[in-house]
């Protein structure tokens, strides 16, 4: 049996779980090479891809097969993204956007609470009594 035919057994015998696992690790690699995301949603979005990976190959008759697809399927994605990103190169379309408009807010005075003034002598009192 080759490699080819090991994935294909693998697709044909997958079940509900497997196909949300995978759809899953897909979708949560899609979010964290998503530069449009702060780190620390990618930094979940990898950790999540990576643990519904670890689940989905896990769950596969064959391991290796499991992991094997995985990788066939990342690779797509990245060719997809590499496809976009070529396209849009050539097309110019990176440059197209628009400056950022600083906006200079004024400076405020610092806020402090309202703290009474028998709580402000304690902790004055406490900051200055020798230990």
């Amino acid at each position: 049996m080759s490699m080819l035919d090991g994935l294909g057994s693998t697709l044909a015998e997958m079940g509900f779980v497997q196909l949300a696992l995978v759809f899953l690790a897909l979708g949560a690699y899609s979010m964290a090479i998503n530069g449009a995301f702060g780190a620390n949603a990618r930094s979940g979005a990898a950790s999540a891809a990576f643990a519904a990976a670890v689940g989905f190959a896990a769950l596969t008759p064959s391991w290796i097969s499991g992991i094997v697809l995985l990788a066939v399927a990342v690779l797509a994605v990245a060719a997809f993204a590499g496809a976009a990103w070529s396209i849009s190169a050539l097309l110019g379309l990176g440059a197209e956007r628009g400056g950022g408009v600083a906006v200079e807010e004024p400076e405020r005075a610092p806020f402090r609470l309202p703290v009474p003034q028998v709580l402000r002598a304690l902790a004055a009192s406490v900051i200055r009594s020798p230990l």
